[in-house]
């Protein structure tokens, strides 16, 4: 009896070891042979997201040529044809890339990764119409939109690619979350870097180039004023008693670009005192570097102000 039942315990682990969880399994065989998901983005922090919460499940597109500035950039008909033929098209929300709008676009496919913090949106005042790059005038009205300028609002709009991810290869959600995890985990440390180069900065006087800083103005509290200047111009005279005239009022020191200003608007600005720095709002894909290594390089920025 006891060598029947020692053969029957043997059998039964056995079993239970051929009927254990195969999910690790199941999900690199489906990695092998299941294509990747063609993901279309409208600015390069989406694609960064996608990237790093994809892997090479993921295969992403975000055309936009590098000289442009993808929130006014219009796609000719072959690139839109090849949204039209994503499995997935991340949208940034707050009216970023006005070209969606009249487009014919799959709705299913569509996501709007900041859908959950549209009650966030920060209103524009008033309307300014401007020209830089090939892509002509352009005007900054209605809702502001570099929201991932906020990390904690990044987070959120990872957390939305993440979960479409999911919904469309629900066999890889261990590893989207994981990866996700380690975005969110990084984006929060960001977070908390600039929190403190911002809380060393305290109350003291700022002046941004350009109107797209918004949200990282209202996350870390900066007193900062935005005008409407091009790193790659000469500013009119006009501009100049524009900003002669802000600083009667906010005497800063500072003023953030989103690129290198030409050597003739450093050395105006140094005659009122004012040094330049780099804040690149990376909207676009960088020259080198990836969106984590140019926001460590704006902090880095934030942290040289004293």
């Amino acid at each position: 009896m006891r060598i029947i039942k020692s053969i029957a315990i043997t059998l039964t682990i056995l079993l239970a070891g051929c009927g254990g969880d195969d999910s690790g399994k199941a999900a690199s065989t489906a990695e092998e042979t299941t294509p990747p998901l063609v993901v279309y983005t409208v600015n390069y922090p989406l694609a960064y997201y996608a990237e790093r919460i994809g892997g090479d499940l993921v295969d992403v597109h975000f055309p936009a040529p590098a000289d442009v500035d993808p929130a006014f950039w219009s796609p000719d008909t072959d690139i839109i044809a090849g949204y039209q033929g994503a499995d997935l098209i991340l949208l940034n929300g707050a009216d970023y890339a006005k070209w969606v709008q009249r487009a014919t676009l799959p709705e299913s496919r569509l996501v709007d990764t900041g859908a959950a913090f549209a009650d966030q949106l920060i209103e524009m005042k008033g309307v300014t119409t401007h020209s830089h790059g090939p892509g002509g005038a352009h005007q900054h009205k209605g809702l502001a939109f570099t929201t991932w300028l906020d990390p904690t609002l990044a987070v959120r709009q990872a957390e939305a690619v993440s979960r479409a991810l999911i919904a469309l290869r629900p066999v890889f959600e261990a590893e989207f979350n994981e990866r996700f995890t380690a975005l969110a985990d990084e984006l929060r440390g960001l977070d908390q870097r600039l929190g403190a180069a911002a809380e060393d900065i305290g109350g003291s006087p700022l002046v941004f180039s350009h109107p797209v800083y918004q949200y990282l103005i209202r996350r870390y509290s900066l007193n900062a004023v935005e005008v409407h200047w091009e790193p790659g111009e000469t500013p009119a005279g006009d501009a100049w008693n524009e900003i002669e005239a802000i600083l009667e009022e906010h005497p800063a020191r500072w003023m953030l670009w989103e690129s290198q200003p030409v050597e003739t608007t450093i050395a105006g600005l140094s005659d009122l005192g004012i040094k330049a720095l780099v804040f690149n709002p990376v909207g676009n894909r960088p020259h080198t570097g990836d969106f984590m290594t140019v926001m460590a390089a704006n902090a880095a920025a934030l942290e040289s102000i004293r």
